[in-house]
């Protein structure tokens, strides 16, 4: 992913560090696994699906 966010500077990573599931953020977030991934364009959240994430990453390259 890192490498991907170097070649498109469209694409930002962000990480939070959870902790544990019991953490504010995880539970503000409905985070139940790790690595989450969230995609958002525009500034808007267009998907939560892991694997949709990927895919749709994947296609920049």
């Amino acid at each position: 992913m890192a490498a991907l966010a170097e070649q498109h500077p469209q694409v930002k990573l962000r990480r939070v560090d959870v902790g544990d599931w019991q953490s504010p953020v995880a539970l503000q977030y409905g985070i139940r696994q790790l690595p989450t991934l969230w995609l958002y364009e525009d500034g808007e959240l267009v998907s939560k699906d892991g694997r949709e994430v990927a895919a749709r990453l994947s296609r920049l390259k």
